[in-house]
């Protein structure tokens, strides 16, 4: 390809399909492609999804070639007369279709494979602005385009994840690779136990500088902080990136679990496992949320011993022993009942640790005295047990933010145990 950009700065990412504007398609590529992108020192400013409609289409290409050096769009690629994405960008180029015979004979040689023949249709796959270089993709029969417009260089790959990141990594991140300036790297950085104003205050100098910038991201009781700048090498931005990350923990380290993609139970997880201990849980209003997402990390089995969903009053006498009197005395959401399950799971699997989480989740069954988003958490160890209430009462309107919340801090208040940290 005729290399008229010295550098590729910037980029936008555009996905097609009516499918995505209706709901019916989540897109995970566009998060995927950004990544890829800012680990290659291009910004991404701009992400777009526009319907299978030619008119929207390329005024969204033009657009996006108007401010972007690159523009990466996911869909359109099929055989089907909804499929406009290279239609739409001879269209917008000025250029006319033509077939490719190598990308003619992919088609075949991958139907072939499953001993079929290509119908007509399939062959419109072969079809490519004037001057493309084709995009190989050795899973599926969509080749992608490489087309220079002006400033702007187009990379068309199919909407398909597992095609689009094999035709990403193969072609198009070398080629990045080659007319990129630098690399842009982030940090994540992991809270929780605090609110993100609370942590905005104690850091609000970082948050109000430029280089690197320091960014919070709010989730259902944790936090993030994104450190991410931009340097010649990744070597050099990690150099840049650590006396601002030394300095956050410093001032917030006792809130601090983990990085990048860990997440809560992971850390809680990790911790279980460097100190040899077990865990048992006793759930009422998160339904089994804690096991699941505990059972969701490989290698559980090594500290987890059992779960019990105890819904009903009646469940949590005869499963976790808790006295009927204590939940006549004090409901079944209430501290000292929270502090009974947590004992009964740790005594009856024989774990180190016992954790439950007893409330109302709504929309429904709360009281003026006991309302809905009211959460006590337990927590029994060797040392004994004790419950923590949590008011989450503006979050009622969303039973799952509930759950969400209990379950995070029902996680970090056993962390902060591992940890030795008060609790």
């Amino acid at each position: 390809m005729q290399n008229r950009q010295k550098n590729i700065q910037s980029a936008e990412i555009v996905t097609i399909g009516t499918e995505m504007l209706l709901g019916d398609l989540v897109d995970t590529n566009t998060a995927w492609i950004s990544q890829r992108l800012a680990k290659l020192g291009v910004g991404v400013y701009r992400h777009t999804t526009v319907g299978d409609n030619s008119e929207r289409i390329i005024g969204a290409l033009r657009e996006a070639a108007s401010r972007s050096d690159l523009v990466v769009t996911t869909g359109g690629l099929g055989p089907t007369s909804d499929d406009l994405t290279n239609q739409c960008l001879a269209t917008l180029t000025g250029r006319e279709m033509v077939e490719y015979m190598e990308a003619r004979e992919h088609v075949e040689r991958k139907f072939a494979q499953f001993g079929r023949q290509p119908s007509p249709s399939n062959y419109k796959q072969a079809l490519f602005p004037k001057g493309t270089e084709l995009i190989p993709n050795p899973l599926g029969t969509a080749m992608g385009a490489l087309v220079e417009w002006g400033e702007t260089l187009f990379a068309t790959l199919p909407g398909v994840p597992s095609e689009m990141k094999r035709m990403f990594e193969e072609t198009l991140e070398p080629l990045l690779r080659s007319r990129s300036d630098g690399s842009i790297v982030s940090k994540t950085l992991h809270f929780a136990g605090l609110g993100e104003s609370a942590l905005a205050e104690k850091v609000q100098d970082f948050l109000d500088a430029t280089d690197p910038t320091v960014a919070p991201l709010a989730s259902q009781g944790k936090v993030r902080l994104r450190i991410t700048t931009r340097a010649a090498t990744e070597e050099e931005a990690q150099q840049k990136i650590s006396p601002v990350e030394e300095e956050i923990l410093a001032r917030l380290g006792d809130f601090y679990f983990g990085e990048d993609d860990e997440t809560l139970e992971g850390a809680v997880a990790r911790l279980l496992k460097e100190r040899g201990a077990t865990l048992a849980l006793a759930e009422s209003c998160t339904g089994g949320l804690l096991a699941k997402r505990l059972t969701d990390l490989p290698g559980s089995s090594a500290f987890f011993k059992e779960g019990l969903v105890t819904y009903s009053n009646e469940s949590k006498e005869r499963w976790l022993g808790v006295p009927g009197e204590l939940i006549l005395e004090h409901g079944a959401v209430s501290e000292p009942v929270a502090r009974a399950m947590a004992e009964g799971a740790r005594r009856i699997a024989g774990a180190d640790y016992g954790l439950s989480v007893t409330g109302i989740a709504g929309p429904d069954g709360g009281t003026q005295e006991k309302p809905v988003g009211l959460v006590f958490v337990g927590l029994s160890a060797s040392g004994g047990a004790f419950a923590e209430r949590l008011d989450l009462s503006a979050w009622a309107r969303s039973r799952a933010s509930i759950r969400e919340r209990s379950a995070n801090r029902a996680f970090d208040l056993l962390r902060l145990r591992l940890e030795g940290k008060e609790t």
